[in-house]
């Protein structure tokens, strides 16, 4: 049985936290009340009754994450993953919606051309760096490379 005093309290402290945002994730809200020493019980009881309002919603939030990596800052669909996991997204949500993204050669075809404006001069090992720092694979940066220096 829970106590209905608490609980108002320890919502009220998420509801606070949120604020008009609506695009904090499951996993942010959970630290933040333990952090203000909310049992985890009591805060995972909280986080279940603001999901079922639609105050917190895991694939909105990891949507407003997404949005924040695109031009320079793009990442494969593999780094995105970690991307959401460290944005307290859980995993099962995280791959979903980075299944979601586009796919990996056109992101990083896109984030080539975002970085080097310089076709020419820019050498292929600068642009496997970027492309493995930013979590693709190998044999996409490969092509990706080709597709670029073509174009």
């Amino acid at each position: 049985m829970i106590d209905l005093s608490a609980f108002h309290q320890a919502r009220e402290m998420a509801v606070a936290y949120i604020g008009i945002d609506y695009s904090k994730s499951s996993g942010k809200v959970r630290d933040n009340l333990r952090k203000k020493g909310v049992a985890d019980v009591l805060a995972e009881q909280v986080i279940e009754y603001l999901k079922s309002i639609d105050y917190i919603n895991d694939h909105r939030a990891a949507r407003r994450v997404a949005r924040r990596y695109e031009g320079r800052r793009l990442r494969s669909r593999r780094a995105m993953v970690y991307v959401f996991i460290q944005n307290g997204i859980d995993f099962d949500i995280a791959n979903d919606e980075a299944n979601r993204l586009p796919d990996d050669c056109e992101t990083a075809l896109q984030l080539c051309e975002a970085t080097f404006s310089e076709r020419e001069d820019v050498e292929d090992v600068d642009i496997m760096k970027l492309l493995t720092r930013r979590g693709y694979h190998t044999t996409i940066a490969r092509e990706v490379i080709r597709k670029f220096k073509k174009t």
